[in-house]
């Protein structure tokens, strides 16, 4: 991130009174959400809360209705019922940036030269490119194309590309899809990175139970349409059970 944009934990929560503080305000609200696909519901009245500062894991089976949701959130879709709210009280600045279906990438571009077009695509500088390439672990990459990446070096890229508008919410639908474990541990590290380094506040999918609540504050598990449960990671640890557990237990 560049210098004149980087938020670090001490700044935000110099103490956990402020960390609790800002993980009770709302930064994303989502009020009764309804979708319809040829009269049937794919989702029906889904609600939630986004907290300042949280990283919140959405799971379900296949079908569920994850990304179709996240692709209403990021207004990509519309919806047939409810509203969708962005940014804290007050606020009218609330920066989002979303990583769904895997943004295309340039195979004979290098990583720079991808962020680059990513940049003017969004309408923004590209002085900070280095910066994010820095944050990602994509530096030292040169002159090499895409093509030559492997799947976690080119998943890392698609993160640096949502961060080139320094957002407050990064909204990831299965980033850790067809990663191998090493790949899976350093985007582990980064998303860990971002949001207690930067005060990133993120919205995540993935099938993979076991590695999300390692990073998540809070889980919603959706099936049927409905967000069916929902909790804190800090409890289920306190209760000695597992995600996959619980999980199990409510669909």
């Amino acid at each position: 991130m560049p210098e004149n944009i980087k938020r670090t934990y001490s700044e935000h929560f110099a103490d956990e009174s402020k960390y609790a503080l800002s993980l009770s305000r709302s930064i994303l609200a989502a009020e009764r959400i309804s979708k319809k696909y040829g009269g049937k519901h794919v989702l029906h009245e889904v609600s939630f809360d986004l907290k300042q500062g949280e990283i919140y894991g959405l799971v379900g089976q296949n079908g569920s209705g994850k990304t179709t949701l996240f692709r209403i959130l990021t207004g990509l879709i519309h919806k047939h019922g409810g509203n969708v709210s962005v940014g804290l009280p007050g606020s009218s600045n609330c920066k989002v940036s979303a990583v769904i279906n895997s943004p295309s990438l340039f195979l004979n571009m290098s990583a720079f030269q991808n962020m680059k077009t990513q940049a003017y695509l969004l309408g923004i500088g590209d002085g900070n490119i280095e910066q994010v390439l820095k944050t990602v672990g994509l530096s030292d990459c040169g002159k090499k194309a895409v093509r030559n990446y492997s799947l976690g070096m080119m998943q890392r890229l698609k993160l640096g590309m949502a961060l080139l508008k320094n957002p407050d919410i990064l909204i990831l639908d299965e980033p850790a899809n067809g990663l191998d474990p090493g790949g899976i541990s350093e985007l582990r590290e980064l998303l860990i990175g971002l949001n207690r380094s930067y005060g990133v506040t993120i919205l995540i999918s993935s099938h993979i139970l076991n590695e999300l609540e390692k990073i998540v504050t809070t889980v919603g598990i959706l099936h049927g349409g409905k967000i069916v449960k929902e909790v804190s990671t800090h409890d289920t640890h306190q209760d000695g059970k597992t995600l996959e557990e619980i999980y199990n237990q409510a669909i």
